[in-house]
């Protein structure tokens, strides 16, 4: 999946928070050339979260983990996305938070980018596109997902 390189150990983290607005022509505290990122990243990888393509449906090796603590993290640059707990069993075919991660240091983990009608999330530390927020599904009592 392009939204998860890993699940990691929740450490120093002082909240989850809705998403923030992020401009598509905002600088990231990791900036890589193209060149840079496509040796860094699979093909399939570098495909959704730099050009903002989608994994087919069901097809996500994290559909089926539901760790109890942790954090997933992005697969371009190991930022902290979303905890353990922020995950739920959806039917539309791919991993689903209803949560963001909120720090001091960082602000929001997560940003949105309106789309054509959708609300493009991104990875507020490398840009990395992480699918699409939807709002007001009835999903969970944070009425997201992400």
């Amino acid at each position: 999946s392009s939204l998860v390189g890993q699940v990691g150990n929740l450490k120093n983290m002082s909240g989850v928070r809705t998403p923030s607005t992020a401009s598509s022509a905002r600088s990231y505290k990791v900036e890589k050339s193209d060149k840079e990122w496509r040796k860094q990243l699979d093909p399939q990888v570098y495909r959704i979260l730099r050009e903002g393509g989608t994994e087919r449906p069901g097809t996500s090796k994290i559909n089926s983990m539901y760790p109890d603590k942790g954090v997933f993290k992005c697969a371009g640059c190991d930022f902290p996305l979303y905890t353990a707990g922020s995950k739920f069993k959806s039917s539309c075919g791919w991993p689903c938070y209803d949560q963001v991660i909120y720090t001091k240091e960082h602000g929001c983990h997560v940003g949105v980018n309106p789309h054509g009608g959708n609300f493009e999330i991104v990875c507020n530390n490398c840009g990395g596109h992480l699918g699409h927020v939807f709002y007001g599904e009835g999903c969970t009592p944070n009425n997201e997902r992400h």
